[in-house]
């Protein structure tokens, strides 16, 4: 089959390697929709990585976030049939340790990441092998394309937005610093929860239109420490809710800057480093939330209950033209997911 693979850090090819076949009576054979392109996959290649997951076995496929239809199951599989419509859980998790069993799969000790872990390859092929606990099924004429980026942008979003909303009242005024793949995903669903005010921190001013489109009230398009003023001269007292979708060490300064007391600052990009004065920390009663995918629970619900009204922009692009749309990630002329088509 075809697939793009890893040969050593900071090279990736499209080349021909061995189909997956089925090892486990659980294991599951995808034949692959659609395979989103984010900062994670672009860690993996360049090894951004090795301090979380060691240094991948090369070559390596990367891609976690996938959809598809069931190509061939295992014996034991009961979840789905060949022919399904599926959705991939980022993670495979065993379903019975502690943290499986109450229902936190992201904390499972035994998970396998696929694209993400170094040895268990991702999704951008034309098949992938999971275990069938990552499946959710879709109905038949499901838009592959337009759901493949809740499965991980969408998803890690919407698991970062309930736990912040269940520190604090609904009608609380929150600031939103990127406007990337996940952070489109995060102030929608912080506009459906939320009557009160949202500032948007995105330099890019072609998303500002989109911005507000999708519910900002307002957007900062200026950058460090000029940004953090204007954000300031919005909401002088501070954003009891401020949501970090870039992660560098920049933008979590500016997060933990923009809190007001008894706020909560939630992490989801990760790259960088935070700086904190626990004085002040402690002052102000900060909360710090770091938020990793979410669970399966959260997946199913949040793909059942997709509306309209949730937009999912991507733009595609053919398996063989990787490079062009990790480019275009880059240079930030996507708008929403690139995503790659087999």
């Amino acid at each position: 089959m075809k697939a793009v693979v890893i040969e050593e850090f900071g090279r990736a090819t499209l080349r021909d390697i061995e189909q997956p076949v089925l090892r486990r009576p659980s294991d599951v054979i995808v034949q692959v929709a659609a395979a989103g392109v984010c900062q994670t996959d672009l860690e993996t290649i360049q090894g951004g990585l090795v301090a979380a997951y060691g240094v991948p076995q090369f070559p390596y496929v990367p891609g976690h976030e996938t959809t598809g239809w069931v190509h061939e199951v295992g014996d034991a599989v009961t979840a789905v049939t060949v022919g399904d419509a599926v959705v991939l859980h980022p993670v495979s998790t065993c379903g019975v340790c502690a943290a499986c069993r109450r229902g936190a799969d992201m904390y499972c000790p035994t998970r396998t990441f696929p694209g993400v872990d170094g040895s268990t390859p991702g999704g951008w092929a034309e098949y992938i092998r999971v275990d069938e606990r990552a499946l959710v099924r879709v109905d038949a004429d499901a838009d592959l394309l337009a759901l493949c980026p809740l499965t991980d942008a969408g998803l890690t979003a919407y698991h970062a937005v309930q736990r912040a909303l269940g520190t604090l009242p609904r009608g609380t005024d929150a600031a939103v610093i990127g406007l990337g793949g996940v952070g489109l995903f995060g102030l929608q669903f912080l506009r459906a929860a939320i009557p009160g005010r949202i500032v948007v921190l995105e330099p890019n001013p072609a998303k500002t239109t989109l911005a507000r489109e999708l519910g900002a009230d307002d957007v900062v398009t200026s950058v460090g420490a000029r940004a953090q003023a204007h954000a300031h001269s919005i909401a002088p007292d501070g954003y009891s809710l401020v949501f970090d979708f870039v992660g560098s060490s920049d933008s979590a300064d500016i997060a933990v800057a923009l809190a007001a007391r008894g706020g909560t600052v939630s992490i989801v990009g990760a790259g960088g480093t935070l700086t904190i004065d626990t004085l002040t920390a402690v002052v102000a009663e900060l909360t710090i939330q770091f938020n990793l995918v979410g669970t399966h629970t959260e997946l199913e619900a949040l793909v059942r209950a997709r509306t309209p009204a949730i937009r999912s922009p991507y733009t595609s692009y053919a398996l063989a033209d990787f490079e062009h749309a990790i480019n275009d990630m880059r240079a930030g002329r996507v708008v929403g997911r690139p995503l790659l088509i087999p």
